[in-house]
């Protein structure tokens, strides 16, 4: 993890020697010690199968926040299938695999190969469209369309700053309950495997 931080600080022009407890830095951190702890503690997964958050061998009493949290967004759902996917979710994070993905799923599926190729054919012809209006307009009409594009620029440049607070608050939730789903599966397993003994 120090290696990690060490590249994270030096993403960071600045002096910063770490950043705040709440920041998406601490908590994809978090997630993914969770998730080795996860890994350490959970030597046989295939024990999970056949268990699911709720079934009638569940006898975690967790605390008010993380069992409320835990019940409504992971009831009933398979552990096996759960740690498979915070695996997956640490890889993505780890080594931010979605554009390979992406790219196997396009070769793989011609329809949405060709839904992709029309959207970029259409996207590059109204580039075109806009260039060649723009070509052909007399210099009066060129200042107004820059003065507009300014206007607009900086609105959209409000847009994207709203988007990435809100992308942020979402990533941000989702990694704390991907950090609580990992705990539970620590203890899930930790409760089966002293059952068992």
């Amino acid at each position: 993890m120090s290696c990690k931080r060490a590249n994270l600080q030096k993403l960071i022009k600045h002096d910063v020697t770490a950043f705040s407890n709440t920041s998406i830095l601490n908590s994809m951190e978090r997630f993914i010690r969770t998730v080795h702890e996860m890994e350490d503690t959970i030597l046989i997964p295939s024990r999970l199968l056949d268990l699911t958050v709720g079934d009638s061998q569940d006898n975690l009493q967790l605390e008010d926040k993380r069992s409320s949290v835990i019940k409504a967004t992971l009831a009933n759902v398979d552990l096996y299938r759960l740690y498979n996917i915070i695996n997956q979710m640490k890889i993505e994070v780890l080594w931010s695999q979605d554009h390979m993905n992406n790219a196997q799923n396009l070769e793989e599926d011609p329809a949405l190969l060709q839904k992709f190729i029309r959207a970029r054919n259409s996207s590059n012809t109204s580039m075109h469209s806009i260039q060649s209006v723009c070509t052909s307009c007399n210099s009066e009409f060129d200042i107004v369309t820059e003065n507009n594009s300014e206007a607009e620029n900086e609105d959209s440049v409000s847009v994207a700053a709203r988007s990435f607070k809100r992308h942020l608050h979402g990533l941000h939730h989702n990694i704390e309950k991907m950090i609580l789903a990992a705990e539970y599966l620590i203890s899930r397993y930790q409760t089966a495997i002293d059952s068992q003994a």
